[in-house]
């Protein structure tokens, strides 16, 4: 009786972290044409990422954590997107772990096997400025820095769909 109880006690713990992080409204504070604020996140090795770095491309960010069960469903379309898209010059694939650390993003990338580069947001500071909860997110950001799609909890879109959408915008930006 007392694991059911500390299974499913872990399971809700689980699922709200996924959809809700207080008991406050969700706010955007980036929405749909909205203008890429500046942040800076650092990869696994310490290598830092500017946003103004992102100018000139067609970007996909997304902010995730390991243990959402909606992250989980989503991240490996994304990882489909990266294999398809790496090699294309002006398309950049931006994954935020929010609030985790190296070692945790790197274990569970290796258990699921995804080939996708991620950056850390380890006190949530990027991510506030984006808003103030629910995961996973995911914007599609033109060349001059402009959110043109966004997607909260899920996508509706299956990789192909939304490789179909950015080289959309690739091509629309030519």
């Amino acid at each position: 009786m007392k694991t059911i109880f500390v299974t499913l006690l872990a399971f809700t713990l689980l699922l709200l972290s996924c959809i809700k992080d207080e008991k406050e409204d969700v706010i955007n504070y980036i929405e749909e044409n909205g203008k890429l604020p500046e942040f800076t996140v650092k990869s696994a090795t310490g290598e830092e990422l500017h946003s103004e770095d992102l100018s000139g491309n067609t970007t996909l960010l997304v902010f995730f954590v390991t243990t959402c069960g909606d992250c989980k469903r989503e991240l490996p379309k994304i990882d489909s997107v990266w294999n398809e898209l790496k090699d294309q010059p002006t398309f950049r694939l931006v994954t935020i772990s929010r609030g985790e650390t190296a070692e945790v993003v790197n274990a569970f990338w290796k258990e699921q096997n995804f080939t996708m580069p991620f950056y850390l947001d380890p006190d949530k500071k990027v991510f506030s400025l984006f808003a103030n909860s629910t995961i996973p997110r995911v914007y599609l950001v033109n060349r001059e820095n402009i959110v043109t799609w966004m997607a909260v909890e899920q996508m509706d879109l299956s990789a192909k769909q939304l490789i179909g959408k950015i080289e959309q915008t690739i091509n629309s930006q030519n």
